[in-house]
């Protein structure tokens, strides 16, 4: 029995959605698709994707789009289209089986499954004529050497179920984290930056620990390794020079031309990096690219209910970064003839270009030269060119919400308003979580919200993300409230995704899942266990509950065995390491009567690189975070008590004093 129909046009997400015309009879992933894989003895042709990626859209319109492709596909296959950004647990699971397969992975994924979900091949990207080629074989695989199919769907499974992570239950050691160290440099380009070759991808994890390993005692090759690459990525092309925010990926070593997706998670997590660069080494083009990133966040990714949209993509088929380039004529037209002339000696603008048909990706050549490009001439230029590009079309913009990419933007905005004081973005944070409470988080979290529908369940990732989104908020907003979320999500997660054999947290609790996944490794996003650990040191130190620290115990136990031989693919959770290891600071501004603002004090700690403090204080009206009552000034002055896990040093009036307290660890990290 067949069913001629596409399945997809009930469906929100946007990607989903954009197959919903193809002439394949798509499903959605589900019990049903299955079912009838199973009543029909066909395989299951899976293909996942997510909606502002390039490359899926020129598979459909070479493939899904053509009807000798659909009639295969719907002749022999039961065919599901899944977007990896709803379904990131589904889609981790198939990846890894690719990997295997072929050593490398991407999107969109396409992975031939039996009804029994067990995959018995797969990849990635095919053009129509080999894909024509692929379903044949597999159809007559399928229908001729069936003992083959299940050889191979046998191997695949039990590959995956042996790729679980073994937990070494036993702690981590400095010792470890200066491997880690030592891994990084060896592959650091001294020229541009980054850890090994193209294309190259940002890497804010690594930066994070060698930021907070300096932090700790000063280490020259660290800071070298994230100025050169941040200086670096902030000049290239990786960075929308005209707009701010920055693209995914670089496809040279020398960060020029990006592939030009802008994601949510990526301004997310290169926005705090900025900015506790610039905390240490107050470069000035550090706070800038911070703020224009931010910029980019809430004013071109915040919707009317306050969430934050997922992604923008490159660009329509065939003209990928042509909304992001330029002609020599299109900057002439709108410049005077004497600023256009700097403008492109500043920007690397020639009529040869440095991209596709003679366009150029405006780059900047070196750190003298980014200083001309904020004169007010040149940000004036700036701000013409950018409306100019508003009359292009612009790329699609994917508008669902995903809560675990919000609560890494809700960390980031609330960094802004601490460290550049600007309110807005703290506004903008605030407004998101209230946006979270109301809409994802009233009936056990969700993971997205779409077209006002809020569905699927959480998964790890939002759990660890929206907890660090929800501590920053507590900080930047004196409301204890959010520590209070905090630490009920925390219990949530626990409830929820607590695995005691791995001792650690599972990524998902979804049904119809062939293993059971445990994130450990770094990837585009910092790894949700590590994420946790570092939560769960936070929690106990700003709750002062005991069983925050006991689960932190528990779950550093589940770290890896292959991360004693290889820490640098583990950098959050040596970063967390490495906060235990120097002991988080809680750093209480107390004083008589109420504010609505925070205390000087505050801004005078918070643009301190202080390593692992967290700043307490309380506003008017708020819930006082817990660490605070017990607290009392000297006298009628403002006072800062620092304590470092359950010991307390004499209060002080001396914000130096405090700082010094904050940053006085014992830490020393050693490549």
């Amino acid at each position: 029995m067949s069913i001629p129909l596409n399945l997809l046009r009930t469906q929100t997400s946007p990607y989903l959605l954009q197959h919903s015309e193809n002439p394949v009879w798509w499903h959605p992933w589900g019990d049903a698709a299955f079912k009838r894989a199973k009543a029909e003895d066909k395989p299951v042709f899976l293909s996942i994707g997510y909606s502002t990626c390039y490359w899926c859209h020129v598979m459909e319109k070479d493939s899904f789009e053509n009807q000798e492709v659909a009639d295969l596909l719907n002749r022999h296959f039961v065919s599901i289209k899944v977007d990896r950004e709803e379904l990131p647990d589904v889609d981790q699971i198939y990846m890894e089986v690719v990997m295997g397969i072929h050593g490398h992975g991407g999107w969109p994924m396409s992975v031939f499954l039996t009804p029994e979900r067990e995959p018995f091949w797969g990849g990635t990207f095919f053009y129509k004529d080999a894909f024509v080629n692929i379903l044949n074989g597999m159809a007559d695989v399928w229908q001729n050497d069936r003992a083959k199919v299940l050889t191979s769907s046998g191997e695949l499974t039990r590959f995956l179920h042996a790729k679980r992570p073994i937990p070494a239950k036993q702690n981590l050691d400095v010792n470890i984290l200066g491997l880690g160290m030592q891994q990084l440099f060896k592959r650091f380009d001294r020229e541009w930056g980054g850890f090994g070759g193209a294309p190259k991808f940002p890497p804010t994890q690594p930066l994070r620990f060698l930021m907070a390993a300096h932090m700790c005692r000063p280490n020259a090759a660290a800071l070298e390794a994230t100025t050169t690459t941040l200086s670096a990525m902030a000049r290239g092309g990786l960075f929308d020079q005209i707009g701010g925010g920055f693209h995914r990926y670089s496809v040279d070593a020398e960060w020029r031309i990006p592939h030009f997706e802008k994601m949510l998670y990526d301004n997310a997590l290169l926005a705090p990096v900025y900015l506790e660069a610039y905390t240490i080494s107050h470069n000035e083009m550090y706070r800038v690219v911070a703020d224009r990133t931010l910029a980019y966040i809430v004013d071109e990714m915040s919707s009317p209910e306050g969430g934050f949209y997922s992604a923008e993509d490159a660009g329509d088929v065939g003209v990928e970064g042509e909304y992001y380039s330029w002609l020599p004529s299109e900057i002439t037209e709108v410049l005077s003839p004497e600023i256009a002339e700097r403008f492109s000696s500043l920007y690397g603008v020639t009529a040869v270009g440095n991209f596709e048909h003679g366009r150029t990706v405006l780059t900047i050549a070196d750190d003298e030269k980014w200083k001309e490009t904020e004169s007010a001439e040149i940000r004036s230029a700036r701000a013409t060119l950018r409306a100019k590009r508003e009359e292009r079309r612009r790329p699609h913009r994917d508008e669902k919400i995903l809560t675990g990419w919000n609560g890494l933007a809700i960390t980031a905005l609330c960094k802004g308003y601490q460290v550049l004081h600007e309110s807005r973005y703290r506004d903008a944070a605030l407004k998101a979580a209230r946006f979270i409470e109301e809409r994802l988080a009233s009936q056990g979290l969700k993971r997205r919200y779409c077209a006002g529908d809020a569905g699927i369940a959480a998964v790890l990732e939002d759990y660890a993300y929206l907890i660090e989104g929800y501590l920053a908020l507590g900080e930047a907003t004196g409301d204890g409230y959010w520590f209070e979320r905090a630490a009920q999500l925390q219990d949530e997660q626990d409830s929820r995704l607590w695995n005691p054999e791995r001792s650690a947290y599972i990524s998902s609790a979804s049904e119809g899942l062939i293993v059971k996944l445990c994130e450990w490794i770094d990837g585009a996003t910092p790894s949700p266990n590590g994420v946790s650990l570092a939560n769960l040191y936070v929690l106990a130190a700003v709750t002062g509950e005991p069983r925050f620290a006991a689960r932190a115990s528990e779950l550093e136990l589940g770290v890896p065995t292959e991360s004693f031989g290889l820490p640098m693919v583990y950098m959050s959770t040596m970063r967390a390491v490495a906060m235990r290891l120097a002991g988080v600071a809680t750093c209480s501004v107390v004083e008589k009567g109420s504010r609505d603002v925070p205390p000087k004090f505050a801004f005078q700690l918070w643009s301190k690189p202080m390593p692992f403090a967290v700043v307490l204080w309380a506003k008017n009206g708020a819930k006082v975070p817990k660490m605070l009552e017990s607290k009392a000034p000297l006298g009628d002055n403002p006072t800062i008590v620092v304590c470092r896990g359950s010991t307390c040093f004499e209060p002080t009036l001396d914000v130096e004093d405090a700082g010094r307290l904050c940053s006085a660890v014992s830490l020393r990290v050693d490549s």
